[in-house]
């Protein structure tokens, strides 16, 4: 369970930051540092919850919790990375599609090739998002647990 509510504060971020937009550089910046905080500041608490039930604990067992609950908290954030790209927020992708296509094209470097190149790039970009974020999420993870 320690996993999942991790992965709230991350999913609730992104929701929030997608629901939201803003060009303002000081609110992503200030919503970044409380999503980073509040996921430091979870896991480390999770951790010593963990260790309090025990009488003698090592730095092994504790690593060993915390990325597990790491590990659990990254699936649930790559299944929702998935999930907002290809149902919740299918628009932006578009958008974005849309605006790479366009800059291409005026730029005079679109042919058929590399059209046909970005449409299957754009056609696996939920996949490729999950994939990238499960070993994003999992790398800190590991390095989160390794610090707290």
């Amino acid at each position: 369970m320690d996993g999942l509510y991790l992965s709230l504060v991350t999913i609730i971020y992104s929701l929030a930051v997608s629901a939201f937009p803003t060009e303002s550089f000081l609110i992503k910046t200030l919503l970044w540092i409380v999503k980073f905080g509040g996921c430091l500041y979870l896991l480390w608490l999770f951790m010593k919850r963990w260790s309090d039930r025990l009488d003698t604990i090592t730095y092994s067992q504790s690593y060993n919790y915390g990325f597990a609950v790491c590990l659990l908290s990254s699936v649930m954030c790559a299944c929702y990375s998935y999930a907002q790209v290809e149902w919740i927020f299918p628009g932006q992708t578009e958008e974005a599609i849309t605006l790479v296509k366009e800059t291409m094209v005026q730029q005079g470097t679109l042919n058929s090739s590399t059209e046909e190149m970005l449409n299957s790039y754009f056609n696996n970009v939920g996949r490729i998002t999950m994939f990238v974020s499960l070993v994003y999420y999992t790398l800190f993870g590991s390095i989160a647990a390794a610090i707290t």
